[in-house]
């Protein structure tokens, strides 16, 4: 009897400790069809034009547009890089805000809006709240806007359905200054498809565009009025001769040298020989 409590007690507990660390999963999310996606192509997207320095805290929600990804159909947001740019700083910053976080992709795109570059989570830092911001998903990524203009940041499906558990801040300050630790619980953030972004933009270079050679003027010398009269009398005679073909050349030639009545001589030949 002594040896079936201890049992039975040692079941109990072994079932408890495994409760407590088993991370909560989330029911799994219905996907978006694809009858909801914005566009057929990235050309089409709807696109942010930005500054050279710009500081931009967006929503991923049911108000932004949905496009086809990799890893499926997603909210997402699309920007333009500056003309102006050359190289570009970006730090995008998802926050973990009401026990939920979107898990971010950046994709950027060429001139022709092909993919060069995508994203993955696990090159995120994840930064503790402080007095001015809170615990957060953190990318530092740098961009060449002359080859890759273009870049989107949508909310990746890879993740949905799961979760994360963060260091609570006062662990973290607690461990950095070598106090007690405190009586805190560290909190758990469920992936979901909506959330607040923070997205900075800082220029390093510039890029210069060539200006388009113009075309040399051609200076239009004014015929002298012997000239005019060579022409005119010719116009005449060759309509006289029915040589048309012959006064037609004459025209074109009185008419780059800007003589201007050279219409009217050809036309008053015509009316003569009717």
């Amino acid at each position: 009897m002594n040896t079936k409590k201890l049992l039975l007690s040692l079941f109990i507990g072994l079932s408890l400790t495994a409760c407590s660390s088993t991370q909560v999963i989330q029911e799994p999310m219905v996907p978006i069809t694809s009858s909801e996606v914005c566009c057929s192509d990235f050309s089409q997207y709807p696109w942010i034009q930005l500054a050279t320095t710009e500081d931009i805290d967006f929503q991923l929600d049911k108000d932004s547009p949905i496009g086809h990804f990799s890893d499926g159909n997603s909210y997402f947001n699309a920007f333009k890089l500056s003309d102006r740019s050359g190289k570009v700083q970006l730090r995008l910053s998802s926050l973990m805000i009401n026990d939920s976080v979107v898990a971010p992709k950046l994709i950027a795109l060429d001139h022709e809006f092909n993919v060069v570059n995508t994203t993955s989570l696990d090159q995120f830092d994840i930064k503790p709240s402080d007095a001015f911001t809170r615990t957060q998903f953190q990318l530092n990524f740098q961009l060449d806007a002359t080859k890759t203009p273009y870049f989107i940041i949508y909310s990746s499906n890879e993740y949905l359905g799961q979760s994360i558990k963060v260091k609570h801040p006062a662990r973290i300050r607690a461990e950095e200054l070598g106090e007690p630790m405190p009586m805190v619980t560290d909190p758990t953030y469920a992936y979901e498809r909506f959330g607040k972004l923070k997205l900075s933009i800082k220029t390093l270079s510039l890029q210069a565009h060539k200006q388009a050679p113009q075309q040399p003027k051609v200076a239009i010398k004014s015929a002298q009025p012997e000239t005019h009269t060579f022409y005119k009398e010719a116009i005449a005679e060759a309509v006289k001769t029915n040589d048309i073909p012959k006064a037609l050349a004459l025209l074109e030639e009185a008419k780059a040298l800007g003589i201007k009545d050279a219409q009217d001589t050809f036309v008053q030949a015509l009316e003569s020989k009717k």
